[in-house]
C-alpha cells in the first residue's frame, strides 16, 4: 500500500478553465473521494497549510502529507518541506506512524473548480481535486455556543475536545492517556485585553464580535511545556500535526457572532491615522521641538533639514515584537549602511488602541534584536556606548529591562566591560572581554528590516 496515492492518475486529457486563487477549504480526488485535501490560510495571508489524507477511518494503513505552502501567483502553490507518513492501524485501531521523507517538494495549482496536485518526491501523476461536498466536512467541525473551529480530517481520532462557553481545547489522546498531559492548542474569547495580557503561551489571532455587538480577542493558546512522551526518542508526528494545526484552524462566529481573522492583530489598519501623522508632519516640516511634543522623533526634522526628502528616506513596517501576536508600528530610516533596521519610533496596542511606546534619535537608537526583544544601542562619548535590551510588556508601553551591556573607558580604562541585570538602578558589573562578548552575543543579531517608504502612505 506504499505510495498509495500514486494511482490517482488523470486518464483524460483535461480543458481546464481560468482559475480562481481560493484555496483554502477540503477538497476530494476527483475520481473516487477517497483521499481529502485540508487546505489552511496562516496569518500571512500567502502562505497556507495543507494536510492530505484517506478520509475513511478504518483502513490498516494511511498515507498522509504535509506541509506549508507559499502562494507564488497565477494560481500556484509550492512547497519544499513535505512530509510524508504511513500511518498504520492495528485490530484495537491504535496508530503508529512512520515518517518516510520530511523534504518533499511540490506544487498546487489552481485552475477553475480544480486543484492539481504534483509532489516531486513521490515522482506521481497529477492528482486532480474538487471542491469536497458536504459529508466530507461535517465531522471535522467542533463548536461552543460562541464560534466553530473546522480541522484537518488528519487529526481525526487522534484527540479529545474539551469546550466551553468561550474556549475549544484540544488533547492529544495518546499522549494524554500516558499521563503527559497532550494538550495541543485552544482557542478562546477574551472580553478584554487585559483579561489575557501577560498570560502564557498566548497569541491574539483576531476578533469576534457577538450580536449585541461586545468585541472579544480571539487567542490561541499553546502549551508553556512538554506534552507529549519525552522519554521517547522522538516526537510522535500526530501530536505535531494537532500542534500545527492550531495556527491555522478556520474559525467561525455562532449565534449571531462574527469571527474576523486578523483584526487587532495585523498592523495594517491598525495604525493607518499614525502613519498619515508622519507624512503631515514631514510634508508641514514640524521643527524638533513640535515633534518632540507629539511624541514623534526629531530624527524626522534633522533628515529634512539635510535637503534630502524624508518620505523617501523613512519608513515603516509591522512587526510582533514581544510574541503575542498583536503587530507593533516600526518606523525608521530607509538606509543599506550598519544603521539598516534603526527604529525612530515604536507604536503598539493597548486596549485596543494605538499608543507611542517610545522615541529614539542619533546617539539614542533602538533595533529590534534575536527576534523577539527591543535593544537600545547608545553612545554616551567616545569612551561609552551601551546596550540595554528589553521587552515590550504586553498591552502596554512600558519597556521592561532584561539585561545591560556597556564599554565604559571612562569608568574603567583598563577593563571597560560592564554587565547589568539592574540597569535601571544603575548597578552595574566589571566583567572580562571574553564573558562580556559571549553573553552579549546572543542579542548582536538585529533583525534589518526592509521598511516601506512613507510615500506609499495614502
Amino acid at each position: 500500500m506504499k505510495k498509495i496515492l500514486i494511482c490517482f492518475i488523470l486518464l483524460f486529457n483535461l480543458v481546464l478553465p481560468s482559475y480562481s486563487a481560493d484555496f483554502t477549504g477540503r477538497w476530494a480526488e476527483k475520481i473516487s473521494e477517497r483521499v481529502v485535501m485540508d487546505i489552511f490560510s496562516k496569518q500571512n495571508d500567502n502562505e497556507y497549510k495543507i494536510f492530505i489524507t484517506w478520509r475513511e477511518d478504518k483502513l490498516a494503513q494511511k498515507d498522509i502529507y504535509r506541509f506549508d505552502a507559499t502562494d507564488i501567483g497565477n494560481g500556484v502553490l509550492k512547497y519544499k518541506n513535505g512530509i510524508h507518513i504511513y500511518r498504520y492501524f492495528d485490530s484495537k485501531n491504535k496508530f503508529k506512524d512512520e515518517t518516510d521523507y520530511t523534504d518533499g517538494s511540490g506544487t498546487i495549482k489552481i485552475k477553475g473548480n480544480e486543484i492539481i496536485w504534483q509532489d516531486d518526491k513521490a515522482k506521481n501523476e497529477d492528482t486532480v481535486f474538487i471542491r469536497a461536498n458536504k459529508n466530507l466536512i461535517k465531522d471535522s467541525i467542533i463548536k461552543n455556543k460562541s464560534f466553530s473551529i473546522m480541522l484537518p480530517q488528519e487529526l481525526k481520532g487522534i484527540y479529545d475536545a474539551k469546550i466551553d462557553k468561550n474556549t475549544i481545547t484540544l488533547y492529544h489522546k495518546a499522549s494524554k492517556k500516558a499521563g503527559f498531559g497532550g494538550f495541543g492548542f485552544g482557542i478562546r474569547a477574551y472580553k478584554t485585553p487585559a483579561d489575557h495580557a501577560m498570560l502564557p503561551g498566548g497569541e491574539k489571532i483576531g476578533e469576534l464580535k457577538d450580536k449585541k455587538n461586545n468585541l472579544y480577542d480571539i487567542v490561541l493558546k499553546y502549551p508553556t511545556d512538554v506534552q507529549y512522551d519525552y522519554t521517547k526518542s522522538e516526537k510522535p508526528e500526530s501530536y505535531v500535526a494537532l500542534y500545527d494545526a492550531g495556527r491555522v484552524v478556520k474559525i467561525k462566529g455562532l449565534n449571531g457572532s462574527t469571527y474576523y481573522k486578523n483584526q487587532g492583530a495585523k498592523g495594517e489598519g491598525m495604525y493607518k491615522d499614525i502613519l498619515n501623522k508622519h507624512v503631515k508632519a514631514i510634508n508641514e516640516k514640524w521643527d524638533s521641538a513640535k515633534l518632540e511634543k507629539e511624541e514623534m522623533s526629531y530624527m524626522y526634522n534633522v533628515i529634512t533639514q539635510s535637503g534630502e526628502n524624508a518620505l523617501d528616506k523613512i519608513g515603516y513596517t509591522y512587526y510582533d515584537t514581544n510574541g503575542d501576536g498583536i503587530e507593533e508600528l516600526l518606523i525608521g530610516e530607509i538606509t543599506t549602511d550598519t544603521n539598516k533596521g534603526i527604529i525612530y519610533d515604536i507604536y503598539t496596542m493597548t486596549d485596543r488602541k494605538p499608543a507611542h511606546v517610545i522615541s529614539g534619535g542619533t546617539r539614542d537608537r533602538y533595533f529590534v534584536c534575536n527576534d523577539s526583544f527591543i535593544c537600545n544601542d547608545y553612545s554616551a562619548g567616545a569612551e561609552e556606548r551601551g546596550w540595554l535590551v528589553y521587552i515590550l510588556v504586553e498591552n502596554s508601553t512600558e519597556l521592561f529591562p532584561q539585561v545591560g551591556f556597556k564599554y565604559d573607558a571612562y569608568t574603567n580604562k583598563k577593563n571597560p566591560w560592564f554587565l547589568s541585570y539592574d540597569f535601571f538602578k544603575d548597578e552595574w558589573q566589571n566583567v572580562d572581554e571574553a564573558a562580556f562578548k559571549d553573553r552579549k552575543a546572543v542579542f548582536d543579531r538585529y533583525k534589518r528590516f526592509d521598511f516601506i517608504p512613507l510615500n506609499t502612505v495614502k
